[in-house]
């Protein structure tokens, strides 16, 4: 079994059944944050997708054996977040990443993630 990276523009293509699904099968598809965090803007600003659609597209995304992470826990805490929360997926997936490398937490002039513990909103 081959292990290969993704980019955004294949990730999207996934999602909406462009073709590559057949062509993504029997092998291991890494996904870093940063294409999963630009998914969900492409998705949140071209498509204009409502925090219930990004929700489902994360959980599709998050749920597929054939996709993996750097730590998946990230991944579905920053999503548990989302549902919750009032600011963007990126910003809790940033958030997550932060705590998950030891960060008290995570610097933000975002008054929206700053509602959530693990920010601290830098005033000034």
């Amino acid at each position: 079994m081959t292990r290969f990276g993704l980019d955004t523009n294949v990730l999207l293509a996934w999602l909406f059944n462009e073709g590559v699904e057949t062509e993504l099968k029997d092998n291991r598809y890494r996904i870093s944050y940063v294409v999963l965090a630009e998914t969900i803007w492409v998705l949140r600003s071209s498509f204009r997708l409502s925090r219930e659609q990004l929700s489902n597209a994360i959980t599709k995304i998050s749920s597929n054996d054939a996709f993996e992470f750097d730590d998946k826990s990230t991944v579905l805490s920053a999503l548990g977040d989302f549902e919750k929360g009032q600011a963007d997926f990126p910003d809790y997936l940033l958030m997550r990443d932060n705590q998950h490398a030891g960060c008290t937490a995570t610097l933000t002039k975002d008054k929206k993630a700053a509602r959530h513990t693990g920010f601290q909103l830098l005033e000034g």
